[in-house]
């Protein structure tokens, strides 16, 4: 058989010895293979969903369009179309790749993800359009599975306990109680915690900590920074405290840290920022 036969000549060859076929037999089949992730954040993710793409035909077919829509928990995120070309080999298995990019933060305001649950329900619809030498085909896929739940923890100052003054070298120890909320559904382990504290507006301390705190799922945890403070590097609203002064102390963090996750070790940059009411400050003799 020549090479320079068309896919017209060669099909009537082709049925004429399976009768018994279909016609639809000769058109691209289309499977939902498995969802990649390139890149993964507390900010975003870059995933690909991958489809097997089947040729029956003995000649090569060029995909020149298709069309998805994106969804999270039952809640439409994504949609779009996309004419760049693609060829499928003769009579074979090609991979195509549809990549997409979610920002958590965008998707979480539109979707009401389960609090302590680590993934959400996914949805991915459309179709390909097959331009083919009988004229174009156009084949619907629907595809489902897990996407990651990934949110971002929140740490908060939960409040601020002062030991004894020493006036004579000026210095006093303190602890910063922080609130780690972790809404997923497993444990949040977070370590390296690389930070520098504000209290009043002067930067205070600055520190390396391996190993902050082990947070289970669903759950708010509590750790404590415990650290020394030069009164004179704190400032004069340290002093009113000290002093018994009843008024709201203001707070800041600067911290990177790593948090190990259901997938895999993320680092986490994040900067914070309140006021601590005078109730939740206490002078510890």
């Amino acid at each position: 058989m020549s090479r320079s036969r068309s896919w017209l000549t060669l099909l009537p060859l082709a049925l004429s010895g399976c009768s018994d076929l279909a016609f639809e037999d000769f058109f691209p089949t289309v499977r939902f293979d498995t969802m990649r992730v390139a890149d993964l954040s507390f900010e975003a993710i870059e995933a690909d969903f991958v489809f097997q793409v089947d040729n029956p035909n003995p000649v090569r077919v060029d995909l020149a369009r298709y069309s998805y829509a994106f969804g999270l928990g039952g809640v439409d995120l994504l949609s779009g179309d996309n004419g760049e070309g693609f060829t499928l080999a003769a009579a074979g298995s090609s991979e195509l790749v549809l990549p997409a990019r979610v920002v958590f933060v965008e998707a979480w305001d539109a979707v009401q993800a389960t609090r302590g649950v680590d993934d959400i329900p996914f949805d991915l619809s459309g179709g390909f359009g097959f331009d083919t030498p009988i004229g174009g085909i156009d084949i619907p896929y629907a595809a489902d599975g897990s996407f990651p739940a990934l949110r971002t923890p929140k740490i908060s100052f939960e409040g601020v306990r002062f030991g004894a003054p020493n006036w004579l070298a000026m210095r006093v120890p303190i602890n910063v109680d922080l609130g780690i909320d972790n809404e997923h559904g497993s444990n949040l382990l977070f370590e390296q915690f690389d930070y520098s504290l504000s209290l009043g507006g002067n930067m205070v301390a600055s520190g390396l900590i391996g190993s902050l705190a082990d947070v289970p799922g669903g759950t708010k945890g509590t750790s404590t920074l415990s650290l020394e403070l030069d009164l004179l590097q704190a400032g004069q609203v340290v002093i009113n405290v000290l002093q018994g002064g009843s008024q709201p102390l203001q707070l800041g963090l600067d911290a990177n840290l790593d948090v190990a996750t259901p997938w895999g070790v993320l680092p986490l940059s994040l900067t914070e920022t309140g006021l601590v009411p005078s109730e939740k400050i206490s002078l510890v003799p």
